[in-house]
């Protein structure tokens, strides 16, 4: 995946280290590490336990929003960014070389629907779109006031 397609709209420059890639194969039963890893980044970036929990269940909408909800044969690439006030998320679905199928979005769009009421819920930002034909969500999470810090 090039670095152009990691971008989303209000990135902020960040430093290298301040940032996590993931890549696995594009199915139900690892979400399980989506979550671990995004309770992972919040917890370094000291947000507090009710918006971990908030990023947590925002990660599986997120690549609901990508993925669908049935296993593909292509895999889920995930970004996660931090700096002191925000936590930024990125997922992009690329299909195998091999003729691996795409998730019908069409027949998603229902459950991006949700996704996307669930995200308002959650997090302060959120998008999908589709980059180099491969579909893509992002989510921003701002630290409340209050929090750790």
């Amino acid at each position: 995946m090039s670095d152009a397609s990691w971008v989303v709209p209000g990135d902020q420059v960040l430093h290298e280290r301040d940032r996590v890639e993931l890549s696995l194969p594009a199915r139900p039963e690892l979400l399980f590490l989506l979550r671990m890893t995004a309770a992972a980044v919040a917890s370094r970036a000291d947000f507090g336990y009710d918006q971990i929990e908030d990023l947590r269940l925002a990660i599986d909408e997120l690549a609901l929003t990508v993925c669908g909800d049935e296993a593909s044969a292509g895999r889920l690439q995930l970004l996660f960014k931090w700096t002191d006030d925000a936590i930024e998320v990125v997922g992009i679905y690329e299909p195998e070389d091999s003729g691996g199928s795409r998730p019908d979005l069409s027949i998603a769009q229902p459950v991006n629907e949700l996704s996307a009421r669930i995200l308002d819920a959650l997090v302060d930002e959120h998008g999908a779109d589709v980059v180099s034909g491969c579909p893509r969500a992002w989510l921003r999470m701002r630290r409340r006031k209050g929090g750790h810090r």
